[in-house]
């Protein structure tokens, strides 16, 4: 039997009562076991086809929202695929809630900014990395119409920092080379410290009410220096910044006070990606031809591959535009199943550069927008399978038997516009900076995408 492009066929048959049982309607589901041999039954047939063609976009999406999920980003590294990645962090400060009784003989020591790791890191760790942190030029707001802040939202801030920190960060040990434990510390001037200082001293309004202070001191940003290139790293939203004083007297007293997040809705991490001289360059001169739909491009036009890192706005998209000649084979009697896999490039990652460990996997349409999850027993992330020795064997897996059966009765012209996206869940899409790059059907042997049907037929 010959079928017609764009569909080739390989047959393997498979003696099974239960399967004919199948075909006939009966109430109970068999469960199959689709192994590499199958056996004539002269009767019933299992076919296999695993190339159908695919195709593959980079949807890029204007921006995420990255307020309020407990994780601060600070760093940059550069990526040859994805550019130079930089995150930098804004937020409010909020005075103490009970301020201590301070004496008139109490004495100012210093200000200091305190950050604790989260252990989180993507990029190369053996660099030191300089961090600054500066006050901002202005109270934040939500901008417009917002009602969250996203990825591309910042606050002008002073350019002269407050205060700055160099220093290696060791991630996995959970500590860094200022052996402060887990933290990251900023000294800051003491004029803004001793002024603090005698405000709390005093009691006044400005510390004492929390809208005074927020038009006092309006916020912070902590962002890294233009030379440094090492790592993005994440931090608990737990900041601090604090006065320490000392009573003096025969026996000294050394007391602090602390100055925490305020509304940890408005803390959020602005990312930002310079592609120049990437695969991706074209993304920033690529218009979005109409208004509310994001911006995709082929995987033809990006080294036959597409990316996803959802924290810089990138999600995968994959149509089957000729699923419905499926149902124009002559022998074809029904969807048995259907198996999507998708595998990185090889060469394209690494521990350092770490695949997401999930990527799940949603309908989408001509309007590039998320609709319903395909699910199975639940949402499907791709159960992925890392071979970091051969990079041969990775890839994420899905279960699309459902979802193939739904757009064969779709018919032609909608086949053509419906498609499955691949993007990064919650919580992982907007704290973490994890990437892939996903061979289409035409990459090299071991990093292209299969689509795996099997068909039930009648010779």
């Amino acid at each position: 039997m010959t079928s017609s492009n764009p569909i080739s066929r390989t047959h393997t048959i498979l003696l099974s009562s239960a399967i004919t049982l199948f075909l006939l309607g009966a109430c109970v589901k068999p469960t199959i076991n689709f192994g590499t041999t199958f056996v004539n039954n002269n009767n019933t047939n299992i076919v296999v086809i695993d190339s159908f063609t695919t195709q593959m976009s980079t949807v890029y999406v204007d921006s995420f929202p990255t307020a309020g999920t407990g994780t601060i980003l600070v760093g940059r590294y550069k990526d040859n695929a994805f550019g130079l990645i930089t995150s930098r962090t804004f937020y409010q400060m909020a005075p103490p809630v009970n301020i201590p009784t301070i004496s008139n003989q109490a004495v100012y020591d210093s200000l200091v900014l305190i950050t604790r790791l989260n252990r989180y890191f993507y990029g190369d760790t053996t660099v030191t990395q300089t961090y600054h942190v500066s006050q901002l030029n202005n109270t934040i707001q939500l901008p417009g119409i917002q009602t969250t802040f996203y990825s591309k939202n910042s606050v002008p801030f002073n350019n002269s920092p407050l205060g700055s920190a160099t220093l290696r960060i060791y991630p996995h040990a959970g500590y860094t080379s200022q052996l402060a434990n887990d933290s990251v510390k900023f000294r800051l001037p003491d004029a803004n410290g001793q002024e603090l200082f005698n405000l709390l001293q005093t009691k006044s309004p400005t510390v004492t009410n929390t809208n005074s202070f927020l038009a006092y001191f309006r916020g912070l940003t902590i962002y890294p220096d233009d030379n440094s290139t090492g790592a993005v790293y994440g931090f608990k939203d737990t900041v601090i910044m604090r006065v320490f004083f000392h009573e003096p007297g025969v026996i000294i007293v050394n007391s602090f006070t602390d100055f925490t997040l305020y509304n940890k809705a408005y803390q959020w991490n602005n990312i930002v990606a310079d592609r120049t001289g990437t695969p991706l360059q074209q993304l920033a001169s690529t218009p979005q031809t109409t208004p509310g739909i994001p911006v995709e491009i082929s995987s033809d036009s990006t080294g036959h591959a597409a990316y996803v890192q959802s924290a810089t706005s990138m999600q995968v998209k994959i149509k089957f535009p000729w699923i419905w000649k499926l149902q124009q084979l002559p022998d074809f009697v029904s969807v048995l199943k259907a198996d999507l896999i998708v595998t990185p490039v090889s060469g394209s990652y690494d521990p350092l550069l770490a695949l997401p460990p999930r990527l799940e996997i949603f309908q989408t349409d001509d309007r590039n927008l998320l609709l319903a999850p395909i699910t199975l027993t639940g949402a499907q992330y791709g159960n992925l399978i890392v071979d970091y020795v051969y990079g041969i064997n990775t890839n994420y897996t899905y279960d699309l038997t459902n979802y193939i059966k739904t757009q064969l009765v779709a018919g032609a012209d909608n086949n053509l516009k419906n498609g499955v996206m691949l993007v990064q869940p919650q919580p992982d899409y907007n704290t973490t900076l994890n990437r892939a790059i996903l061979g289409d059907r035409t990459n090299k042997v071991n990093s292209r995408i299969v689509l795996k049907i099997y068909y039930a037929s009648f010779y």
